[in-house]
């Protein structure tokens, strides 16, 4: 499962980084913006690659991060913007989760 969340999570990150990078426009208007974009992509995608050294730290905080990225931003959205960020957080809940799987004797 580890490795499942390490995989999935690196294809997040390019994912969003291809975006972030490949997007055009002025950039952030004001202050509640930028502490957005802090928080998603940037601390999202730094919890996913932290994750693979420190899995559970890693999925905490990519998923605080998405969290309060919505408290932040202050909208509401229709169900399907809700739904790709509950994809895009699948690696996060596996990075949690596989740290809670019990560890096998060898």
């Amino acid at each position: 499962m580890l490795w499942i969340a390490r995989i999935s999570a690196t294809l997040v990150v390019v994912m969003l980084m291809m975006k972030v990078v490949g997007e055009s426009g002025s950039g952030p208007a004001g202050v509640r913006e930028w502490v957005y974009l802090t928080l998603f992509p940037f601390g999202f995608s730094a919890g996913y690659l932290l994750g693979w050294r420190w899995p559970r730290l890693g999925g905490w905080l990519s998923l605080g991060c998405v969290v309060l990225s919505l408290i932040v931003i202050g909208r509401v959205f229709d169900w399907q913007a809700y739904l790709f960020w509950g994809l895009l957080s699948l690696p996060g809940i596996l990075y949690v989760l596989a740290e809670a799987e019990p560890r096998k004797l060898q």
